[in-house]
C-alpha cells in the first residue's frame, strides 16, 4: 500500500470517528428530546388570572429520576401568544450537576422540580391567550442565563428542540370587571332662590297625601295655621307682597315619579290656599279703606293681578332631607350623608338608605314627615326669575344670567348632555371660578368625554390647588385613562384634603391594585353595590356577591353578566343563562365577551349557551 493511499484511509477513519465521538457525544440529549413526555409542566392557577392588570405567570415543572444528563442545559422561554399579539417571557436555564454557572441545578439521578415566574401587563383580547414552551437543550461547560436569547442557546454545538409544548390556554380576566366611573363631585350652586321676602311659612301634609288638614299633626306643632293667619293680617294691616313664591316638596321614599306627581298636586293646594288668602285679607283691607261694598269685589280683583305667584313642584326634598340629618341625633348619620353626597342615581341613593334598616325607621318618624310641606314666601321688593325661566335662559340666552344662577340651572336637569352645555357657558364667561371647571369636566367624564374632561379638570385645579373635589374627579379621570399609580396618587390627596367621595373612590383604586381586602373596608356600609360584589366574588364570597348584585337597584347589564358568572362558578347553569341572556339583551357586545370568557369555558358546548351568544 503506498503512502498517499495510507494517508487517506487514516483521515476517513479519524472522521468516521469523530462523527461517532459526535454522535456519542449528543446521543444523552436525544434521549432527554426523547423522553420529554415524562418531563411535567403545570401552570397555577390555571387558567391563569389577571390580577391589578397583570398576568402572573407561574409555571411548576416536575423532572423525572434518570432524565437529567449532568453536562446538560435546558434552555427555557415560555411564549404567550394570542390572535392579534404575542409576549415572549423573560428565560430560565436548567443545568445538569457538572454545568457551571447560573441557573437551576437538576440531578441526575434523583430529577428534581423547579419553578418558573414571571408577570406580564395585561392586554386586550389576552382572554384566548395560549401559553407555549420549546425548550432548547444542549451540553456545556457553564450557563450565564442573564445573557442567552432563544436564538443563542440554538448556536450551541448540538443544541435540539426538546419538543413545543402547549401549557395552558386562556386568561381569566374577571377581575377587570370594576366600575371605575366612581363617584363624581359636584361643586353645589350658591344660589338663593328666596331674595329679600321677610315673611314665610310652611304648611304640612300627610304622607301620600295633598289636601291640606290643618289638624295634621306637624301643622298642630308647628302652628301652621297661625302662621298663616298672621301673614294674612300682615297683608290686611301693612303691604300687600309683589310676588309669592309657592314651594311643594315630597319626602324621598317611593316611587320618583309618583313623588313628582304629589308634589304638584301639593303646590296646587298650597295656590288655592294662596289665593284664599289674598281674597279674604283684601276684602277686609277694602273694608278698612272704607272701599263701597259693590267695588269690593273689582278692588280684590286689580290687586289681585298686581301680585305674581310662582308656584314650584320640586318633587322629593333630597336637600332638606340632607340638612335634617346632619343635624339629627342619627348614630350613623355620617353613612347617610356619604351615600346621599356621592350616590348621583336617586333610586340607588334611597335604596341604599332603606338598606340601613335600623337608622330608616328613624328616619321615617322623626325626618321625613318634615319634608312633606308647602311653603308660602313673600317678597315684597320685586319679581325674581322662576326656576322654569333660568332653566330655559341657561341654554337659550345664558349671556344674561348670572355665574350662580347657571350653576342652579345646571342642577335642576337630569339631562347630563344640558349640564355639561351649562357648565360649559359657564366656564366661558367666568373663566376664574373654578366650580364651573370641575362640573364640566365632572360631567363631561361621566359622559366619557375624557379629553375634555381632561382639560376641565386641570384647569380647575390650576384655579383651585390642592382642592379635594377636583383631586377627587382627577383620580377617577386618571382611572378611565388606565393610570392606576396616578389615580392613587390624586385620591389620597383628595382624602388629605378632606373630600368624602374620595373614600369611596379609593376602594376602586384598590381593586385595581389587588388589593381586596383594603378595598372591601373602604366599602364597608356601601351595600348592594357592584363593586361589593366584585370583592365579593374575587375573595370567594360568590354566595355574598348574589345577594348584593340582587339588591341593586339598577339591573343593568353589568349586573346580570357578573351574576351569570357567579351562576356559573356554583355550577348552576339555569341561573347562568338567565342572567347571561339579559345582559345580551341589554348589551349585545356581551355575547361576543360570553365566547371568550373562560369563565363560562365548561358551559359554551351547550346548546343553550349557543343560542344566548349567537341569536
Amino acid at each position: 500500500m503506498n503512502k498517499t493511499l495510507k494517508m487517506r484511509k487514516a483521515t476517513t477513519i479519524l472522521a468516521f470517528l469523530g462523527i461517532v465521538l459526535m454522535m456519542a457525544s449528543c446521543g444523552s440529549i436525544k434521549t432527554m428530546q426523547n423522553k420529554h413526555n415524562e418531563v411535567r409542566y403545570q401552570i397555577s392557577p390555571n387558567p391563569m388570572e389577571v390580577h391589578a392588570d397583570r398576568v402572573i405567570v407561574t409555571i411548576n415543572g416536575n423532572i423525572p429520576e434518570n432524565y437529567f444528563q449532568k453536562n446538560a442545559v435546558v434552555y427555557l422561554q415560555p411564549v404567550l401568544t394570542w390572535e392579534t399579539g404575542e409576549v415572549i417571557l423573560s428565560p430560565m436555564n436548567l443545568k445538569g450537576s457538572k454545568v457551571d454557572g447560573n441557573g437551576k441545578t437538576i440531578e441526575k439521578g434523583s430529577g428534581g422540580r423547579f419553578v418558573y415566574k414571571d408577570t406580564v401587563a395585561y392586554r386586550q383580547g389576552m382572554e384566548s391567550a395560549k401559553l407555549f414552551l420549546n425548550p432548547i437543550a444542549y451540553k456545556a461547560s457553564e450557563v450565564n442565563e442573564a445573557n442567552a436569547t432563544w436564538s443563542e442557546a440554538m448556536e450551541n454545538p448540538g443544541a435540539i428542540k426538546l419538543g413545543n409544548v402547549k401549557i395552558t390556554e386562556g386568561i381569566n380576566s374577571t377581575s377587570n370587571r370594576v366600575d371605575i366611573r366612581g363617584d363624581l363631585s359636584i361643586a353645589p350652586s350658591n344660589y338663593n332662590v328666596r331674595t329679600d321676602e321677610i315673611m314665610a311659612t310652611d304648611v304640612y301634609f300627610t304622607v301620600n297625601m295633598s289636601e291640606v288638614n290643618w289638624n295634621n299633626k306637624l301643622n298642630k306643632q308647628m302652628d301652621a295655621k297661625k302662621n298663616y293667619e298672621s301673614m294674612k293680617s300682615y297683608i290686611i294691616n301693612n303691604q300687600v307682597p309683589r310676588q309669592i313664591f309657592v314651594n311643594a316638596w315630597a319626602s324621598p321614599e317611593g316611587e320618583e315619579t309618583f313623588n313628582i306627581g304629589l308634589s304638584k298636586k301639593r303646590a296646587e293646594a298650597v295656590v288655592n290656599l294662596v289665593d284664599k288668602m289674598l281674597t279674604e285679607a283684601l276684602t277686609e283691607r277694602a273694608k278698612i279703606e272704607n272701599i263701597k261694598k259693590t267695588d269690593i269685589q273689582k278692588y280684590v280683583e286689580d290687586a289681585k293681578q298686581d301680585v305674581v305667584i310662582t308656584s314650584s313642584a320640586k318633587g322629593e326634598d333630597w336637600e332638606n332631607f340632607l340638612r335634617l340629618v346632619e343635624g339629627s341625633s342619627l348614630r350613623e348619620k355620617n353613612t347617610v350623608i356619604n351615600v346621599v353626597k356621592s350616590q348621583p342615581d336617586r333610586i340607588r341613593r334611597e335604596q341604599e338608605i332603606r338598606n340601613m334598616s335600623v337608622i330608616f325607621n328613624q328616619i321615617e318618624s322623626e325626618i321625613l314627615p318634615t319634608l312633606r310641606r308647602g311653603e308660602i314666601a313673600f317678597n315684597f321688593s320685586g319679581v325674581q326669575k322662576t326656576e322654569q325661566e333660568v332653566a330655559r335662559m341657561a341654554i337659550t340666552n345664558p349671556d344674561n344670567l348670572t355665574f350662580d344662577e347657571l350653576m342652579y340651572a345646571a342642577s335642576l336637569t337630569h339631562n347630563y348632555a344640558s349640564k355639561l352645555q351649562i357648565y360649559t357657558a359657564a366656564t366661558e364667561r367666568f373663566a376664574s371660578e373654578w366650580a364651573g371647571w370641575n362640573n364640566a369636566g365632572a360631567v363631561a367624564l361621566y359622559l366619557n368625554q375624557l379629553e375634555d374632561s381632561k382639560r376641565f379638570l386641570e384647569t380647575a385645579d390650576k384655579l383651585s390647588p390642592n382642592n379635594g373635589m377636583i383631586l377627587a374627579n382627577l383620580s377617577l379621570m386618571a382611572l378611565a385613562y388606565k393610570d392606576v399609580e396616578l389615580a392613587d396618587e390624586y385620591v389620597k390627596r383628595a382624602i388629605e384634603a378632606g373630600n368624602d367621595q374620595a373614600e369611596m373612590n379609593q376602594a376602586i383604586v384598590l381593586i385595581k391594585q389587588a388589593k381586596y381586602e383594603e378595598a372591601a373596608e373602604q366599602l364597608d356600609g356601601r351595600k348592594c353595590t357592584y363593586n361589593l360584589a366584585l370583592l365579593q366574588l374575587l375573595t370567594g364570597n360568590t354566595g355574598n356577591a348574589i345577594r348584593t348584585l340582587d339588591c341593586c337597584m339598577d339591573q343593568t347589564s353589568e349586573v346580570h353578566y357578573l351574576r351569570a358568572i357567579c351562576y356559573a362558578r356554583l355550577d348552576d347553569v339555569p341561573g347562568l343563562l338567565k342572567n347571561l341572556r339579559e345582559a345580551c339583551q341589554q348589551e349585545p357586545a356581551y355575547k361576543y365577551q360570553a365566547k371568550h370568557d373562560l369563565e363560562f369555558r365548561r358551559y359554551q358546548s351547550l346548546i343553550e349557551f349557543q343560542d344566548v351568544v349567537n341569536n
